[in-house]
């Protein structure tokens, strides 16, 4: 039954979002469309471009270091494929960003010969760093939210409430697994009880054992690791730069940092794609930063453009995987 609720929640979120894609389609499609016509800039597209292609190199390196820590030495091609996969997964499913990550699992173990323990510590670290520096980038984002006096305070106070409860979560995380007191096994106690977690106990207690090896015992890995997100995010941040002025709109780095932290809070939603919200979200601000919501809906349509081609490469590659595993199997 309650799998049926979730389900049902599930549809109508998607729902409402492809209706409100289709609302703010009808408002301001046209004058998002005749923005990129009239000011469309061949040369900033294509850095934009290049800087969107390079921007994938330290996500995988970062999660390269990680598996390092592990005495795990695979390729950087290899780690590519794995990485499209599971964003294109992560991409097109409600699931905050993380539903590739039991794909990005199993293709390490079939395809780099990594355990599942190893394989899911390592996912759960790399998703640490993205956390903690998303956090970090919302800290200042909020900071610039509280200067703008036509953004409500209950909205400045919601989202001053999530960044705390978030940041409060990765230093007790950090804390606790640098101290070998473990986090997994505690939280999941929590929500199952101990009867239905001795099932778990053991593998819980062994993964916490191993981020916890890795905090401890490989702290230039770890920060190394997370000195490839900020360089990650820095180009995250000159991808709009250049998106925007490849139809003519002029913006700041305060103004771009507002850009990014709308678009978490979109992806956080959980609807396919972000579908509506990540609209509804850009058009807003941009009617709030430069009185035209037009601007704010032409982001969003290339960028979303930029998320499913990313997420075709990462299908494809699937698909080849998939077909591959599946001759394994018969043989």
């Amino acid at each position: 039954m309650k799998f049926n609720k979730i389900n049902k929640i599930k549809v109508i979120l998607l729902i409402g979002g492809i209706l409100l894609l289709a609302f703010f389609f009808y408002k301001l499609g046209g004058d998002a469309l005749e923005l990129i016509q009239t000011n469309f800039n061949l040369k900033y597209l294509l850095i934009y471009m290049a800087i969107t292609i390079f921007a994938i190199a330290p996500l995988v390196w970062r999660w390269q270091v990680i598996l390092r820590g592990y005495k795990k030495h695979i390729s950087f091609l290899k780690l590519l494929k794995i990485q499209l996969a599971g964003y294109a997964v992560s991409y097109s499913t409600p699931s905050a960003r993380i539903g590739g990550e039991p794909l990005r699992i199993y293709m390490l173990k079939k395809e780099c010969g990594v355990d599942y323990k190893t394989g899911s510590v390592s996912v759960i670290l790399d998703r640490y760093m993205e956390l903690l520096g998303t956090i970090l980038l919302g800290i200042v984002g909020l900071g610039i939210l509280l200067f703008i006096p036509e953004i409500t305070l209950e909205f400045k106070f919601v989202a001053a409430i999530l960044i705390l409860i978030s940041l409060a979560i990765v230093l007790i995380f950090y804390y606790r697994l640098n101290k070998s007191k473990g986090f997994f096994s505690d939280l999941f106690s929590i929500f199952l009880g101990k009867k239905k977690l001795k099932k778990l106990s053991k593998t819980l207690e062994d993964i916490d054992s191993r981020m916890s090896y890795f905090i401890i015992h490989h702290k230039k890995e770890f920060f190394l690791s997370f000195l490839f997100y900020l360089m990650s995010g820095f180009l995250f941040l000159i991808e709009f730069k250049y998106l925007l002025l490849s139809f003519g709109i002029g913006t700041n780095l305060l103004e771009i940092i507002l850009i990014v932290v709308v678009l978490g809070a979109a992806n956080f939603i959980p609807i396919p794609m972000a579908l509506g919200s990540l609209e509804a979200g850009q058009s807003a601000l941009f009617h709030i930063l430069k009185n035209n919501a037009g601007i704010g809906f032409a982001l969003s349509l290339v960028h979303r453009i930029r998320g499913i081609t990313i997420s075709l490469i990462g299908f494809l590659i699937i698909i080849k995987f998939s077909s591959k595993d599946l001759i394994k199997k018969r043989n």
